[in-house]
């Protein structure tokens, strides 16, 4: 589960048990039947169920319209569901009366990121990790936002040379036998191991949550496999935590791959990638001793370019 849910859930939790007098002043006498219905939401924020969540706070809204926090509760869920401007305005109202209360800054960071407003989010997260600093994953966001802006566009390989700004080491591993031909990389997937992969570290985390690889590659045979590793920088091992493999083979031919990250799911954290890997070995993408890639260029842009 990413933060931003668990934000969620634990936001949620902190409301519905002010409703037992916790953390708020606010002291109200409800119904037995609201009881039911507060358990009820508990179960469907547990279990994400916010379509069933939002049906049951707007006949609350409706029944105790002086009773904020069931705003509260609807803000988290249009928050879930993608209704942001509603729920950017109760956060902020709710961050008026309770200041010391963490998770809506966080949520009203998400909203200010999802809106281009990267100064407005970064004052937001800056708020949530002075309340609660031992949150390491946050703190590294709020790093990355204070960090200089990276362009829309970088070259990880260009014409079979590293990029010196964006890779701090181009390693090869495994079976991974590589050479410098023309204006590409030629790599062999030898014989004496079962794996072949060539690494890219990057001198600084990544941000790939909107963007896209575009491989300029081809295969000496053609029908050649491969598949692209990700790694974030919370990594505790060398473990990838994002396997996107690209089942079509290979062109015998220069041909354009592009893979999409924020397209599959995994727990990696997209916005501190630190490394990626090119496997082509026989145990990964049962490519045969001997087969060959040459790998021209290997560039960073806008999905969707």
């Amino acid at each position: 589960m990413d933060r931003a849910k668990q934000i969620v859930i634990l936001m949620a939790m902190l409301v519905l048990a002010a409703f037992n007098g916790y953390c708020f002043d606010v002291t109200w006498e409800y119904e037995s039947q609201v009881d039911e219905k507060l358990e009820k939401l508990q179960i469907y924020f547990e279990t994400e169920m916010y379509q069933e969540a939002s049906v049951l706070l707007q006949e609350l809204i409706a029944q105790y319209p002086d009773e904020p926090r069931f705003s509260y509760l609807k803000a988290i869920v249009d928050y879930q569901r993608g209704d942001y401007e509603q729920a950017e305005d109760i956060f902020l109202q709710f961050t008026k009366e309770y200041p010391d209360v963490p998770e809506p800054h966080y949520l009203l960071s998400e909203i200010s990121l999802s809106n281009g407003d990267a100064k407005k989010a970064q004052k937001h997260l800056k708020r949530y990790c002075a309340l609660v600093p031992d949150d390491f994953q946050a703190q590294a966001k709020l790093t990355s936002l204070s960090a200089p802006k990276q362009p829309e566009k970088g070259s990880i390989i260009r014409e079979g040379k590293q990029d010196p700004q964006l890779v701090k080491k181009l390693g090869f591993y495994g079976a991974c036998v590589h050479s410098q031909e023309d204006e590409s990389l030629k790599l062999v997937n030898g014989s004496f191991r079962t794996w072949s992969c060539m690494g890219m570290d990057f001198a600084s985390p990544l941000d790939l949550r909107k963007k896209q690889i575009v491989l300029t590659l081809k295969g000496k045979e053609g029908g050649e496999k491969l598949e692209l590793t990700f790694r974030d920088k919370f990594a505790k091992d060398y473990e990838p935590q994002l396997v996107i493999m690209r089942e079509e083979g290979l062109l015998d031919d220069w041909q354009q791959v592009v893979i999409r990250p924020i397209e599959h799911q995994s727990k990696i954290d997209l916005s501190s990638v630190v490394h990626i890997g090119l496997e082509f070995g026989f145990s990964t993408v049962q490519n045969p001793a001997q087969s060959t890639l040459y790998v021209k260029d290997i560039v960073i842009e806008n999905a969707g370019n």
